[in-house]
């Protein structure tokens, strides 16, 4: 039997099979003791983004001022990818911020496929991507990119995604495709994701006319998010629900005659209820690596090592905590709970 990649699409259907928390935790437990891949790295190398999304922090001048600064050195990736990446089930680059604005972002993934992390996938808005560097990056055999946007049509893409251009959008997805075929690559699968808000729920059944000749693999419908003092402030959901139902009803038809994995939130597109799974993968897996924070605010890295700190706070201890209380903390999150339609 071959080896099955744990795409994120894997992870889903297996979060979803597994109910009980406890189960989860204890099951981070044990791959924590025997030394097993299990974390969930996310890397942003640098503190920037070329755009100001409307629906995102980066639309917001005093979010800008406080946290658009710092940058890691290759030094600093180097000794983070030596603590983290040995024990990384997958690392995504891209998280909050916009990979490419790093002067070197094919380096990260070859980084990564270096220390044999199974599953690299990489996230951007495609704006600043290059054919030098998405060539290195399917030479290195980046497993996933993810392209945002976040509208169907030129005005609606370019309203919401300020300083941003529908033609170079579509430049670089025509890009991957053909960087792929010319070097007879299947990978890296491509992955639209697409943050549903009202203004642009409509257009997304006249998505397949659009975005219908690229080769996407996954399409993720991800439910607007409030993130403070944005630029955009319609923001609520929950008085469009009937129309947001019926929309991703209809995605997940048009998806499935595509042979396109679809990944959506019926459970909790308002963000409102109590997410315990959330605080499964916040707690147990995620370690995010970031120029101003890396995992936890009490973690020195530039001092400290990864496994000298988790002895330090008795990090087992934790999660053993975990399986008597699983639902400590938990809150309604951002983070939404995905299902694989």
């Amino acid at each position: 039997m071959g080896f099955v990649k744990p795409t994120s699409e894997l992870l889903h259907r297996l979060n979803r099979a597994v109910a009980s928390p406890r189960l989860k935790f204890a099951a981070i437990l044990a791959a924590d003791i025997l030394g097993l891949r299990h974390l969930i790295v996310r890397l942003d190398p640098v503190n920037g983004c070329n755009l100001r999304c409307g629906m995102c922090f980066f639309s917001d001048p005093g979010w800008r001022s406080e946290h658009m600064k710092g940058r890691f050195s290759k030094e600093e990736i180097e000794r983070l990818a030596g603590m983290f990446f040995n024990g990384a089930l997958q690392v995504h680059i891209g998280c909050a911020m916009e990979p490419t604005m790093y002067r070197d972002y094919p380096w990260l993934v070859e980084l990564a496929k270096a220390h044999r992390v199974p599953f690299v996938g990489f996230t951007t808005n495609g704006q600043m991507l290059t054919r030098e560097g998405l060539e290195r990056m399917v030479t290195a055999d980046l497993d996933e990119i993810t392209v945002s946007t976040h509208g169907v049509t030129k005005q609606t893409y370019e309203k919401l995604m300020d300083r941003a251009a529908y033609d170079r959008l579509h430049a670089a997805l025509v890009l991957i495709d053909q960087v792929k075929r010319e070097k007879g690559a299947t990978a890296p699968r491509l992955r639209i994701n697409y943050t549903i808000c009202p203004d642009n729920l409509d257009e997304l059944s006249a998505f397949f006319d659009v975005f219908g000749g690229y080769d996407i693999s996954t399409i993720q419908l991800r439910p607007v998010a409030d993130f403070g003092s944005t630029a955009y402030t319609n923001k609520d959901l929950a008085p469009h629900l009937p129309r947001y139902n019926l929309a991703i009803e209809r995605m997940a038809a048009a998806c499935r005659a595509r042979n396109i994995t679809l990944l959506a939130n019926r459970i909790d597109p308002a963000h409102s209820k109590p997410n315990i799974a959330a605080t499964v993968y916040k707690e147990g897996l995620l370690r995010y690596l970031n120029p101003n924070v890396v995992w936890r605010d009490d973690f020195d890295w530039r001092t400290s090592d990864y496994r000298h700190h988790k002895r330090r706070i008795v990090w087992r201890r934790q999660l053993m905590r975990r399986l008597w209380q699983p639902q400590r903390d938990a809150a309604p999150s951002h983070q939404a709970v995905f299902e694989v339609l």
